[in-house]
């Protein structure tokens, strides 16, 4: 006997299978290119960067497929997750791999902020700086209103050492020290301006700095451009002194191939090491959107340990979140305990050489 009911039903089972299968093939797409490091258009670097967030449809799609009772999809979905897994455990790793300030070693207190070289108005900012008692600030494309904004709140009159560029456009880069600044100077990631500097400490330590900022992958030629750069910055920091930290807007996150190749060189990404990889950074101006990349880093070489880490509330920084550092140089501690997960689970021979 023909039921009237079971056509719908049927039909509706259908549609849910194929738009799961949609789906499914989309993000095999995305990981082919993923884990072949190929990023060649915007869309394909902003389905990397929100790895966690994208894969979470093929936890629907398995449900979907166990509900209908479709082995391979619930297959193919449960690959899938596990991709997933295999990405983002790392970076969400919990566990905080803090230490207490050495015995014997040198505290610096580290602040960043890309403050968008459209704003001109930094007071907010400098209000941040001065309740995170920072002694080394890094801002990416400020202006030079917005830098005139920020000494009026007499938030800099502590730092007597600095290296400043201002030339229009995303390639501003502001180096603020209450510590002395040697051999401070200009180097280039492709066409980019990068800052590099000696931090001159107490008892006669010395903290190597690289402020870094590469242009975001968005638009038609962009992404090779930012993949040419990120690069550069490889380059550059495989042969820069030691201790180092490495600060500022990367416009890479964890999944990113290009920044995993930045670990591959002894770094460390001081937000994993704290157990706070979760704590986006970028945007914070599109509400109700909450922050869902981590594309603002600090990154850390062997010879320098992380006492803490923060993400700020970018009230007046438009775009990002600043992120805040306390490293320590010297002491009787000379390594720190990592991540279980967060490198090495990803170093592994999957990076170019």
């Amino acid at each position: 006997m023909f039921n009237a009911l079971r056509v719908p039903l049927h039909v509706g089972r259908l549609a849910l299978i194929t738009l799961s299968w949609a789906v499914v093939a989309g993000l095999a797409v995305v990981s082919a290119f993923h884990l072949a490091h190929r990023e060649p258009w915007t869309d394909m670097v902003g389905l990397i960067a929100v790895t966690p967030w994208i894969y979470m449809l093929a936890w629907v799609s398995a449900a979907i497929g166990l509900f209908t009772r479709h082995r391979l999809l619930v297959g193919v979905s449960v690959v899938l997750v596990g991709l997933q897994l295999w990405w983002v455990v790392p970076d969400f790793d919990p566990i905080s791999h803090l230490v207490m300030l050495p015995k014997g070693a040198v505290e610096v207190r580290l602040f960043d902020a890309n403050v968008s070289w459209t704003n001109y108005n930094l007071t907010e900012i400098a209000g941040e700086i001065r309740s995170d008692h920072a002694q080394v600030v890094t801002l990416e494309e400020p202006n030079g209103t917005a830098l005139a904004s920020l000494q009026k709140t007499g938030v800099l009159s502590r730092f007597h050492y600095d290296l400043v560029r201002t030339n229009g456009g995303d390639d501003g880069m502001a180096l603020y020290s209450v510590f002395p600044l040697e051999d401070a100077t200009v180097w280039y990631a492709g066409a980019h301006p990068e800052f590099r500097a000696w931090l001159k400490l107490p008892g006669g330590r010395r903290l190597r700095i690289d402020v870094i900022h590469v242009h975001a992958p968005v638009g038609g030629p962009e992404p090779a451009l930012w993949a040419g750069q990120m690069n550069a910055a490889r380059k550059e920091l495989a042969h820069e002194p030691r201790p180092l930290v490495a600060m500022g807007d990367f416009n890479a996150t964890w999944y990113d191939w290009h920044f995993q190749a930045l670990l591959q060189l002894g770094l460390r990404d001081a937000a994993v090491v704290a157990g706070q990889g979760w704590r986006m950074t970028y945007p914070r101006n599109q509400s109700p959107v909450v922050p869902y990349v981590r594309i603002d880093h600090v990154l850390i070489s062997a010879g320098v340990s992380l006492e803490g880490y923060g993400v700020g509330r970018g009230q007046g920084s438009e775009e990002h979140q600043p992120i805040m550092a306390t490293v320590s140089v010297g002491g009787e501690l000379s390594h720190q305990l990592l991540p279980a997960l967060g490198y090495a689970w990803h170093n592994r021979s999957l990076l170019p050489a």
